[in-house]
C-alpha cells in the first residue's frame, strides 16, 4: 500500500513545527541527569555577556557547602522567567538578593535555579536530587505556566518535559537493537526533523490533543505533581512554597505590545487552565495540604490592576515587572521564615 499523502492540516502543523525546531537548543536545554535539561554548564548565553554556572543555572557562582558567613540562603526554582536579565542582579532572584541584603545584611544569598522550559516535575527532581543537600533556608518554586502551555506546543503528554518526544526519537534511532538496516533511514537533518515531527503528530492523536479531556488531563497531572511536592516537602529539610506565576490573561488592561502576546485561541485556553489551577490551589488549601513545610500562594494576579506595559509575552515581564516580583518574594521570605519585613 502506498504511503498516505499528507493533507493540508498536517502540512500546516509540520510547517509550524519546523519554524519552532530551533528551540531544541542544546545551549539552553542541555541534557542533565534526572532533571532532563538545564543550561549548558559554563557556556556563554547567546548574545549575552554572562555564562551559566557549573550546574547550568543563572548564577555568578553555583552554591556549594554553606559557610557561617552565609546567614540566609534562599533558592528560587522555576522556568525561563528567572533567566531574564542583563546581569544576575537584573533577574528576579538577583533583585530579591539585593533586597534581602539591604534588609538582613551581606550574608543573605539567593540562588537562581531557573531552567528554560522546566515543568513542575523537573523542578521536583531538581530539588530532591540536588538542592535539598545544599542547606537552603527556604525554597520557592515559581511555576504553573509551563505545565499549561508547553503541552499545547510541544510534547502533548501532560507533565512531560517539553522535548521528551524528541529525545525518545533520537534514542530509539541510535539504540534500537531490533531494528534492521532496512528499517533505518539515513540520518540527514531533514529526515531527523521528519522523524521527530511524525512522533509529535502521532502523540497528539493518541492524547486527543486540544480536546476537553486533554485539557483536564493537563490540569490533573499538574495537581498530582503539586501534591507530590507537598508530600516530599516534609523530608527536604527546608520549607517549600509553590508560587503560581503571573500570566498575561490575569491582567485586566493590556497595554501596547501586550495585545500581541498570543493568538486569541491560545489565550482562551490559557485563561481556562489558569482558572482550573487556581481551583486546584483552593482544594489543596481546603484539604489542609498547604501547611507546615509546604505552602502555596497564587501570584497569578499580581499585575491584575497594573496599567503599565509589563508583559513581553504570556509570562515573561520587563525589568519593572521583575522588580515587583522580587519585592513580593522578599515579603514571602519574611513570612515563611518569620523575619522582619521592610517598613
Amino acid at each position: 500500500m502506498a504511503p498516505r499523502a499528507p493533507d493540508d492540516s498536517e502540512r500546516a502543523r509540520r510547517r509550524k513545527f519546523l519554524r519552532d525546531f530551533h528551540t531544541f537548543d542544546s545551549n539552553i536545554r542541555f541534557p542533565a541527569p534526572y532533571v532532563q535539561f538545564a543550561g549548558k554548564p559554563l557556556a556563554p548565553a547567546a548574545e549575552q555577556t554572562w555564562r551559566y554556572d557549573a550546574l547550568g543555572y543563572r548564577n555568578d557562582s553555583h552554591p556549594e557547602g554553606r559557610t557561617p558567613a552565609e546567614t540566609l540562603r534562599v533558592f528560587v526554582v522555576g522556568d525561563s522567567t528567572l533567566v531574564d536579565g542583563q546581569v544576575f542582579a537584573d533577574t528576579i532572584p538577583g533583585r530579591l538578593e539585593t533586597g534581602l541584603k539591604r534588609r538582613h545584611g551581606e550574608g543573605a544569598r539567593v540562588y537562581n535555579f531557573g531552567a528554560t522550559s522546566a515543568c513542575l516535575n523537573q523542578m521536583i527532581a531538581l530539588i530532591t536530587t540536588r538542592l535539598m543537600d545544599l542547606q537552603p533556608d527556604v525554597i520557592f518554586v515559581l511555576g504553573g505556566a509551563t505545565d499549561v502551555f508547553q503541552p499545547w506546543s510541544f510534547d502533548p503528554r501532560a507533565g512531560y518535559p517539553y522535548n521528551h518526544f524528541a529525545n525518545e526519537c533520537l534514542y530509539d534511532y541510535f539504540f534500537n537493537t531490533v531494528k534492521t538496516d532496512e528499517d533505518a533511514e539515513d540520518l540527514s537533518y531533514d529526515s531527523l526533523q521528519a522523524l521527530i515531527f511524525n512522533r509529535l503528530d502521532n502523540l497528539r492523536a493518541l492524547t486527543n490533543w486540544q480536546s476537553d479531556i486533554w485539557e483536564w488531563e493537563v490540569v490533573r497531572q499538574f495537581e498530582l505533581a503539586l501534591k507530590r511536592l507537598g508530600r516530599l516537602s516534609g523530608g527536604i529539610g527546608a520549607p517549600v512554597r509553590f508560587l503560581l506565576q503571573p500570566a498575561i490573561v490575569r491582567k485586566t488592561e493590556r497595554v501596547g505590545d501586550e495585545h500581541n502576546a498570543a493568538s486569541g485561541e491560545f489565550l482562551a485556553y490559557l485563561d481556562r487552565q489558569y482558572t482550573r489551577i487556581e481551583q486546584v490551589l483552593g482544594r489543596l488549601d481546603a484539604d489542609g495540604l498547604t501547611q507546615g513545610p509546604f505552602t502555596t500562594r497564587d501570584l497569578s494576579r499580581i499585575f491584575e490592576a497594573d496599567t503599565r506595559s509589563l508583559f513581553t509575552d504570556i509570562v515573561h515581564v520587563t525589568s519593572e515587572g521583575r522588580q515587583v516580583m522580587a519585592d513580593r518574594l522578599a515579603a514571602e521570605v519574611a513570612e515563611v521564615l518569620g523575619l522582619p519585613s521592610e517598613g
